[in-house]
């Protein structure tokens, strides 16, 4: 094991965040098929989007994402709660970033946890 990273989110903060920051949520995290798909998807799968980005970035340690965000990040829904994530970092394109995780919810919090595997 590399590295585990969880995170937890509000529904309701997610909320009120889209509600001011739409656009910059676009620009800043969305890649490009994601923005393509964004006005059809839900505040949760969006929070769910959301947390499992946060969870791998986590997991894999870097101290810095560089400016493009979560955009280089590529993340496949799997069966039940499991998906599978990949980045390449901008600053360092030789290096690629490949895990896996699941999704946990409770009440108003949506929450992921990633691993990444040598």
């Amino acid at each position: 094991l590399r590295g585990v990273g969880v995170d937890l989110i509000s529904c309701s903060r997610v909320r009120q965040f889209l509600s001011r920051h739409s656009e910059y949520v676009r620009k800043r995290f969305l890649n490009v098929s994601e923005r393509r798909s964004f006005r059809r998807i839900s505040l949760k799968e969006f929070a769910e989007l959301f947390t499992a980005k946060e969870a791998f970035f986590k997991a894999c340690g870097e101290s810095w994402m560089g400016l493009e965000g979560f955009q280089g990040m590529r993340m496949k829904r799997g069966p039940g709660d499991h998906f599978e994530v990949e980045w390449r970092p901008a600053r360092n394109r030789k290096t690629v970033y490949r895990g896996e995780g699941y999704f946990f919810r409770s009440g108003d919090l949506v929450g992921a946890q990633a691993m990444i595997w040598r």
